[in-house]
């Protein structure tokens, strides 16, 4: 199926390993050009060699950045646009929230730093691109949420704050933004074998005191399909969101989980 993404530009935030990466390989394989960016420069440069592979070095951008920062924001888009002349599907990541205390405990400044992170860089990223997607009359926002705001019997209230503000917020911007051809959608994760995940259970399983290997099985054991996501399942997903063939759907927010969180639905 040809996703009609040849010669599109996306922009990819958190695009050096994981799913994000994944998303960046999706939309590279299908002939886009895209700009990854992160923070750690080492793991960016790895991700631009293994994406050049699949095109060509000019279709890929790699930006060394921090999207919590509004300057870096700026200079992210303003280069994707210089370097492309063009800028059509933006896809944000949501982070981690910092979720480690009880709703109770949780001041001002924890609050206001996750959401610094997360809503306020989804909106910002938005807020640059939106621009340049009415002049062509064309655009596909999508926000990637994590899998930890349904975590049930952990503290995620941060993180729950974060993913709702940004479910509420951008289901009325896709309202302002149909008339222009832009769709907006957001697709919530599920248990997916990535590195942080990885690593979180192996943490989890030392703790408990057994084997990583036994602890990951058990823990595949308990979703529907008996197994982990793969971060390229999340990528392809994300890459149907962006395209020609997902033109009709905007406002809502995809489940792409195995069917282990029942309770988005």
């Amino acid at each position: 199926m040809d996703l009609g993404l040849r010669d599109r530009v996306a922009i990819v935030g958190g695009s050096t390993r994981g799913i994000g990466l994944a998303v960046a390989t999706a939309l590279a394989k299908e002939g886009a050009s895209v700009t990854i960016c992160g923070r750690d420069e080492a793991a960016l440069r790895r991700a631009e060699i293994d994406l050049a592979r699949l095109g060509s070095q000019h279709r890929v951008l790699a930006i060394p950045a921090n999207l919590a920062q509004e300057r870096d924001i700026r200079r992210v888009v303003r280069d994707t646009y210089n370097r492309f002349d063009q800028v059509g599907i933006l896809v944000t990541h949501t982070g981690a929230a910092g979720d480690d205390m009880p709703a109770t405990e949780l001041d001002d400044s924890h609050i206001g730093s996750a959401l610094e992170r997360n809503l306020y860089s989804a909106i910002r990223l938005s807020r640059e691109v939106i621009p340049h997607m009415k002049q062509q009359h064309w655009g596909r926002i999508l926000n990637l949420l994590p899998y930890r705001a349904h975590d049930s019997g952990a503290r995620t209230a941060l993180s729950t704050l974060s993913e709702r503000s940004i479910v509420g917020f951008f289901r009325e911007l896709a309202e302002e933004l149909a008339s222009f051809n832009i769709t907006v959608n957001n697709v919530v994760t599920g248990p997916v074998a990535t590195e942080v995940y990885t690593s979180a259970m192996e943490e989890q399983a030392q703790a408990e005191g057994q084997r990583v290997e036994d602890f990951m099985k058990k823990t595949a054991k308990q979703y529907p399909m008996k197994r982990l996501g793969r971060p390229e399942e999340v990528g392809d997903v994300l890459a149907f969101l962006a395209s020609e063939r997902s033109s009709f759907i905007t406002g809502t927010t995809i489940v792409a989980d195995g069917g282990a969180l029942p309770q988005v639905r």
